[in-house]
């Protein structure tokens, strides 16, 4: 945490500070949220700031950006200052956080830097915040100001309302019900729906950089193999699918077909994906008590979206965020419950929908089969960026046991899969 004595009425404090080790100064951030912030416009433009605090809040989570939570006091407040404190955030693009967990997990950071590229993914978010967000009527943060980053800005920033008190997120290590499932595919249908009904030249083919999904960093996860099966006490049950499956789990050209062509073959129509809707990039309603309820409150992080598959979202979503229990009770219904969302967004007329439910359980196999294998060496990723905030050690082997057996039941339905539905799948890539 920062302490910044500000007085904007005297001198207290120069307002061309630098934030922290960052360019953004914080009268770039006052700024800002004069010009563009209407609720600070009508309630505290005028006011005299006694103090702005500022600390990141992504707790370990953040691995492509520094997430800045600024509180601001004022000296005029008759209240206690936690009433009366406004709040805002910055989001900055970096990789220092990526960089540390992955080497802590054993990870090469010469593969990653090689095929990172922050600038662009900033890119994008910036453009789907100021030209894709407003049509998809979806829980979604407030922006109001983007840079992107060029040769004039070498830093470039998201300045976005602070969802903390309206929202949270869950970790790796914990699983989603079946109500927040079915919350999640409502709002994938609705959104789908107004992409499908507006008009292809505002956003077909201007998020095409990032369809290769996982398939440059496949080296990156390889090296946390031998990580995972060092802490998970259970060697041999994911051996024997390593030694059959290693080469398909790996396998770029799969991985490239699945994002970029699959779809296609299937004679589906592409929507946007968010590409990394895990539950850390999922702002859950909360109570009165600050306790996590069903509903979505925001859903943010848009770094890697990308045109794909609608099966996308939610097939990494209950792979990534459910335990097995969890997941194999959703797929009983989730595609037919996807299915039934669209009918009803479309007002009940199933002739507008673009997709049979055969056409969207295959693609949602081919996705399942991407993501898959990848739990456990994710998981190694995830834990060792939290592994320092949890003080008890059986809690931490709690967390591991967690994830071992979601790995473990994933590995089982991926094998399933690859003997039976997808055999011909497994044939082609296996080399």
């Amino acid at each position: 945490m920062s302490d910044i004595n500000v007085a904007v009425n005297g001198d207290k404090f120069d307002l061309s500070q630098p934030i922290g080790d960052y360019s953004f100064t914080f009268k770039w951030l006052l700024d800002s949220l004069n010009e563009n912030d209407e609720k600070f416009q009508k309630f505290h433009k005028n006011r005299e700031i006694e103090k702005i605090t500022f600390s990141d809040i992504s707790d370990g989570q953040g691995y492509f950006s520094a997430v800045l939570r600024f509180i601001i006091t004022f000296t005029d407040s008759s209240k206690a200052p936690s009433d009366d404190a406004y709040t805002t955030v910055l989001k900055i693009p970096g990789t220092v956080s990526f960089k540390k967990a992955n080497s802590k997990s054993g990870g090469n950071n010469e593969v990653f830097e090689a095929v990172a590229n922050v600038a662009s993914i900033h890119q994008h978010e910036c453009i789907f915040y100021n030209q894709i967000a407003p049509i998809l009527e979806i829980p979604l943060p407030k922006v109001y100001k983007t840079v992107e980053i060029d040769l004039q800005n070498l830093e470039g920033c998201i300045h976005m309302e602070d969802l903390s008190n309206l929202g949270k997120t869950l970790s790796y290590f914990e699983s989603v019900n079946l109500t927040q499932i079915k919350c999640l595919i409502q709002t994938l249908a609705h959104m789908h729906k107004n992409l499908l009904t507006t008009d292809d030249a505002i956003w077909k083919n201007k998020f095409m950089k990032h369809q290769r999904g996982f398939a440059d960093i496949t080296t990156f996860f390889e090296d946390l193999i031998e990580p995972f099966l060092q802490k998970c006490k259970r060697r041999n049950a994911f051996e024997q699918y390593l030694e059959k499956y290693r080469k398909f789990a790996f396998n770029k050209d799969y991985m490239i077909y699945v994002h970029q062509q699959s779809h296609q073959d299937l004679e589906i129509s592409p929507v946007i994906v968010h590409g990394d809707i895990k539950s850390g990039n999922i702002l859950f309603s909360i109570d009165a008590n600050g306790d996590i309820q069903n509903g979505i409150a925001s859903i943010i992080d848009w770094q890697v979206l990308r045109e794909g598959s609608p099966m996308y979202d939610l097939a990494y979503f209950l792979v990534h965020n459910t335990d097995g229990v969890v997941r194999r009770q959703a797929e009983v219904f989730a595609i037919q419950y996807y299915h039934e969302c669209l009918v009803k967004e479309f007002d009940g007329d199933k002739s507008k929908v673009p997709y049979t439910i055969e056409q969207l359980k295959h693609s949602y196999n081919y996705v399942f089969l991407t993501q898959a294998f990848f739990i456990p060496f994710l998981a190694v990723f995830m834990f060792n960026g939290m592994e320092s905030k949890i003080k008890s050690q059986s809690l931490k082997d709690a967390f591991f046991d967690f994830i071992t057996l979601k790995s473990l039941h994933a590995y089982e339905d991926a094998d399933r899969l690859l003997k039976n539905e997808m055999k011909q799948v497994f044939e082609k890539y296996n080399n």
